[in-house]
């Protein structure tokens, strides 16, 4: 029998989507489709699909940190004098820290409670550096009293830049591992992998972790392990098959 009208066939427990091939013209039998079948017609390729899978991990690379001010006095006035002064000491206490303007926010608000004004000031901003973070928040709470000034738990989160950097190293994962294992199962067969032809993310998947139990006070490792995100990332790749160079040759004088 001519070579381009044999068939190879390798048998495998994964399932179909996982390993199978693209066929052209053929019929199977239900035992040949539960492995991947690699064949070469005249007038076909031999491609073979393959799943991989990708698997990426990232801790935030953002922390806010949030100050309440809080002075409620029978005149007004005096409870801005209260807020206002606390509040210059804190800008400054972000400027000597590294705090860029751009990553401040400030919201004021004034309630009115029978006869008595309740002036209440959120300041916000967000550091890189977790270690400059510590310590801003360290002394702020150390200086400032409370309950007029309360100094809430960090807040993390991630930049959209590394975010989707993590995206992309997940799917670049995934189709490398599929071709490991294309270039494994070729070798069985003495072909060889060439390029990829087709591409398909099966799976996109996003978790974070988990913060402590409810009633449980969560230390800051408990939040920063919360806030990691884990990205998984399945794909289905389509590979050409191409025979080794000497097969090829002895293929080349049989026509």
């Amino acid at each position: 029998m001519r070579r381009e009208e044999s068939l190879a066939y390798i048998t495998s427990n994964r399932p179909m989507k996982s390993l199978g091939l693209v066929p052209k013209s053929r019929a199977y039998t239900d035992e040949q489709m539960r492995g991947a079948l690699i064949f070469s017609d005249s007038d076909s390729h031999r491609q073979i699909t393959i799943s991989g899978m990708g698997e990426f991990s990232l801790p935030p690379d953002r922390i806010k940190l949030i100050v309440i001010i809080t002075s409620t006095k029978s005149s007004v006035n005096e409870a801005k004098t209260s807020v206002t002064r606390r509040l210059k000491y804190i800008e400054q206490t972000f400027r000597n820290y590294g705090v860029k303007e751009q990553d401040k926010s400030l919201v004021q608000s004034i309630t009115r409670r029978d006869t008595m004004y309740e002036v209440t000031a959120e300041i916000s901003a967000i550091f890189i550096e977790i270690q400059r973070f510590q310590q801003c928040q360290n002394q702020l709470v150390e200086k400032l009293d409370a309950p007029i000034v309360r100094v809430l738990d960090p807040v993390f989160f991630h930049s959209t830049l590394r975010l989707e950097n993590i995206k992309r190293q997940a799917s670049v994962q995934a189709v490398r591992n599929a071709k490991h294992t294309a270039e494994d199962v070729a070798r069985t067969v003495g072909l060889h992998v060439a390029k990829a032809v087709h591409i398909v993310e099966e799976s996109y998947q996003e978790r974070e972790g988990t913060l402590s139990a409810p009633g449980q006070t969560a230390s800051f490792q408990n939040l920063l392990d919360a806030k990691t995100i884990t990205i998984h990332v399945t794909v289905n790749v389509t590979f050409e098959l191409k025979a080794k160079e000497r097969q090829h040759r002895k293929e080349e004088k049989t026509k």
